[in-house]
């Protein structure tokens, strides 16, 4: 459903909701908690009406409903643009639990087999990495390994951070940027600072 187009379009018109509603209700600060509540009680509403993407596209296409249910004494703003701020903020929330079910399942997974380590985001071998991140937890003592590349970075394409208590470090050189991803993992591996 993530990579539904018409997902990916309302995706597009409540960010521009917030673009367009945040904005105003600074310069109104008379108008700020009321505008504030009134979002409040829509997030409420479409959460306790549940029904994930479909459940908020649902949501958006009777906003008028949702508004009155949510606020029967009145919003201050249109229904339109509310709901669209709320179904924005519910979303984000529904990703970030599903992010969390994925990550989770990983270290499950992990430990079942057996596993030193948990990779929770991008490929299991560094080697791979091309472009984005991977993302490592050394599940005996919790250390996270979070490597990136950045195919259009200038001076320092690679970097590597460790967590917690290690210091992020850039890297020009791709070979000694894997050299001292290996060599950071085995140090967290046999317990010795990272």
């Amino acid at each position: 459903m993530d990579d539904d187009r018409t997902l990916r379009t309302a995706r597009m018109r409540w960010r521009a909701a917030e673009d367009r509603l945040f904005p105003s209700l600074l310069t109104a600060p008379a108008s700020y908690q009321r505008g504030v509540t009134a979002m409040q009680a829509v997030v409420t509403e479409l959460r306790r009406r549940g029904g994930g993407p479909q459940g908020l596209l649902a949501a958006e296409a009777s906003a008028g409903e949702v508004v009155a249910t949510a606020c029967p004494d009145g919003a201050g703003l249109p229904p339109d643009l509310l709901v669209a701020v709320a179904c924005g903020t519910v979303d984000r929330e529904l990703t970030a639990q599903r992010e969390q079910r994925r990550r989770s399942a990983a270290l499950a997974a992990a430990r079942t087999a057996g596993e030193a380590w948990a990779v929770v985001d991008g490929p299991r071998d560094v080697e791979e990495l091309t472009a984005g991140r991977t993302v490592w937890v050394h599940l005996a003592s919790g250390t996270v390994v979070l490597a990136t590349a950045d195919p259009w970075g200038r001076e320092a394409a690679y970097g590597l951070e460790v967590s917690p208590g290690g210091a992020a470090r850039s890297f020009a050189d791709r070979a000694e940027w894997l050299a001292e991803v290996a060599a950071v993992r085995r140090r967290v591996q046999s317990g010795t600072a990272p």
